[in-house]
């Protein structure tokens, strides 16, 4: 085993979280946060659901990253919910972006056979999440675009990781910058495989350009911004050992910006890309 693939592994192994997993139900500042089981095929694993007190415009999946859990993307979750968005959140495994649940979970948002308790679901479907967490949430939307592509909306990813099929599968989702896909990354550390998603983003963002369209917006954010930003005061002492320790005006940043892109998504609209304070649009 090669040095650098011992520290991947290392980075792995510290990121096992430790957040509770214990059913909540809870009223909170703009909606409602609870959690029950989805009844998938083969599984019915625990989810949280954020639902908004107004009529959501958009379901975002915002799926946490590997050895990792929801309760870690707690507050990034309460922003989108305060924008009219509903947030659904898994807890499951994501090694290798979990392309069995993933296949499984996009059949049933697609069908109907899972809903938050005593609502329904939104139209449009975002398809995001961190890390692994990412992963997974491609491999979603990729399936959802076999069964029901008037639905998908786009992705939101949050420095995310690749898995096998990655790049085929988010060209799949762009097709050719139709629908938006929106990355927030860190600068290459061992917590995002060295940031082995770059060459994917790129070739979504050159066919997309190629075609005459920009629904690609690829951020990375400064040297000082960590792997774990998207959870923020949700993380732990093991993602920021492991990571480093968010910076509040980096996780203000990342949420304004995801905020706003979901926003449009759900919306059916595209943001410009431009560069802001400490980050640059990818090239």
């Amino acid at each position: 085993m090669s040095r650098r693939a011992a520290a991947l592994l290392l980075s792995a192994a510290l990121l096992g979280g430790c957040a509770s997993v214990a059913p909540i139900d809870a009223l909170d500042e703009g909606g409602r946060i609870v959690s029950a089981p989805l009844p998938l095929a083969d599984a019915q694993p625990l989810a949280t659901w954020y639902l908004p007190s107004t009529e959501p415009t958009a379901l975002v999946l915002l799926q946490h990253g590997f050895s990792r859990q929801c309760a870690n993307l707690r507050e990034t979750s309460r922003r989108l919910m305060r924008s009219s968005l509903m947030v659904l959140c898994v807890e499951a495994s994501m090694a290798a972006g979990n392309p069995q649940l993933a296949d499984a979970l996009a059949l049933a948002l697609a069908n109907g056979g899972v809903s938050p308790p005593d609502r329904a679901l939104p139209v449009r479907i975002i398809v995001g999440g961190h890390s692994a967490g990412a992963a997974f949430a491609v491999r979603v939307g990729v399936r959802l675009d076999d069964v029901a592509p008037q639905r998908l909306a786009g992705a939101l990813l949050f420095d995310p990781v690749a898995a096998e099929g990655f790049a085929e599968q988010l060209l799949r989702i762009s097709d050719a910058g139709r629908r938006p896909v929106l990355a927030l990354l860190a600068a290459a550390h061992g917590c995002n495989a060295q940031s082995n998603t770059l060459p994917a983003l790129r070739e979504v963002r050159h066919a997309a350009r190629m075609a005459g369209r920009s629904a690609f917006v690829g951020v990375q954010f400064g040297a000082e911004a960590t792997h774990v930003d998207v959870e923020g005061e949700d993380g732990d002492w093991i993602g920021r050992s492991a990571c480093g320790p968010p910076t509040p005006a980096n996780v203000e940043a990342l949420r304004s910006l995801a905020v706003a892109w979901a926003v449009a998504m759900a919306a059916g609209r595209a943001p410009e890309p431009a560069p802001g304070p400490g980050w640059h649009v990818i090239e």
